[in-house]
């Protein structure tokens, strides 16, 4: 017998053993309608712009090859505008923590695109959570050692200068690592500076829509915030899609900040720089399903800039999910196969590690 045998006759045996349902569904439920409120009216914007960004690889034995890319599309009205699609393909040596530095590769792309269409829109639609952007540290981040930090932070410096939209500017200055700094450290000292650009790109991101008033909306599929404690082990947005609720919202919480969702240290300048944004944060449903809201609070009334940004979320609504969205989503998905067509394109023939099984 197969492992495909023995797990079809084990789920058999847990068949009605295996429930998801938390506890006291119905208690949740008379709480959640107390905190769910009705949808505003549908309205559109003066120019709205949505933003992804992707990611994928093919690992090889202590290396890998990596594509990362973003999109984004303007709308006016419901009519869609410009598409712009940027990428980058290149090798990751060595394999050590290639999982943070691919994710923090695309978030540079993503956001600098996010940035540079800032401009031209009143609505900007990011996909994910930004807090979760913010608050979630690199795997590496605990392993800068001093000279390393030192290292890089005299580079990140130069790298400020040279800044510059559609490209990942700290590739430029991997070459300039002292030769001490190799295997393992190589890979921490290269993604450290990474999330420096990374941490950086944000930043001016959320400081030009602050000033300029910008609605910047993060939308989130997912979620582990227990913003409402909904229960004792699910997060919130997993118990709110197993009640059946109405198109909706929960009642916002106004100024969430970094400090509020997870305690965490940035490096050097941007533990005081981003911790001086706020967001207004909400569960929203437009269809279907539940999703999480996020809205950079700017100078403007935050209810009506809010229900500003609901009624715009509103108008944009194809099954239960922001158009402009779902279209940048499909524009800039890599594939495995684009993957392949990269790898022969470069005619880069690499062992896995994997071949003497067949794989």
């Amino acid at each position: 017998m197969t492992i495909r045998g023995v797990l079809i006759e084990t789920a058999y045996r847990r068949l009605g053993t295996v429930s998801l349902s938390p506890d006291g569904l119905d208690k949740v439920l008379e709480r959640v309608k107390e905190l769910w409120w009705e949808l505003p009216s549908p309205a559109p914007p003066e120019r709205a712009g949505a933003v992804d960004g992707s990611r994928n690889r093919k690992e090889f034995s202590g290396y890998v090859v990596y594509a990362v890319g973003a999109a984004s599309v303007t709308f006016k009205g419901s009519d869609p505008e410009n598409l712009e699609i940027e990428a980058d393909v290149d090798l990751l040596k060595p394999y050590e923590y290639s999982d943070s530095r691919l994710r923090i590769l695309m978030g540079i792309l993503e956001f600098k695109r996010a940035l540079s269409l800032l401009a031209e829109v009143s609505l900007l639609m990011l996909d994910g959570s930004m807090l979760g952007a913010l608050v979630r540290p690199p795997s590496f981040y605990h392993e800068v050692e001093k000279e390393i930090r030192e290292v890089v932070e005299e580079l990140f410096e130069e790298l400020k200068e040279s800044y510059s939209p559609g490209k990942i500017n700290s590739k430029e200055f991997y070459s300039r690592f002292p030769e001490t700094i190799s295997g393992r450290d190589y890979a921490v000292a290269a993604g450290y500076l990474e999330y420096l650009e990374y941490l950086y790109t944000i930043h001016l991101l959320l400081k030009r829509a602050k000033e300029e008033g910008k609605l910047l909306i993060a939308i989130s599929k997912r979620s582990d915030s227990r913003l409402h404690s909904l229960d004792r082990l699910l997060p919130d947005i997993t118990v709110l899609n197993l009640l059946n609720l109405p198109p909706g919202f929960t009642e916002p919480a106004f100024g969430r900040r970094v400090d509020t969702e997870r305690k965490f240290k940035y490096p050097g300048e941007f533990d005081d720089l981003l911790r001086s944004f706020e967001f207004t944060v909400s569960y929203l449903k437009l269809g279907e399903w539940v999703h999480k809201l996020e809205l950079l609070e700017t100078s403007e009334e935050k209810f009506k800039s809010f229900e500003r940004a609901l009624s715009h979320l509103n108008f944009y609504s194809v099954s239960g999910y922001p158009y402009p969205l779902a279209e940048v989503h499909r524009s800039v998905k890599i594939t495995s196969s684009d993957i392949e067509e990269v790898l022969r394109i470069l005619k880069f023939k690499g062992i896995t590690g994997r071949e003497a099984l067949g794989e």
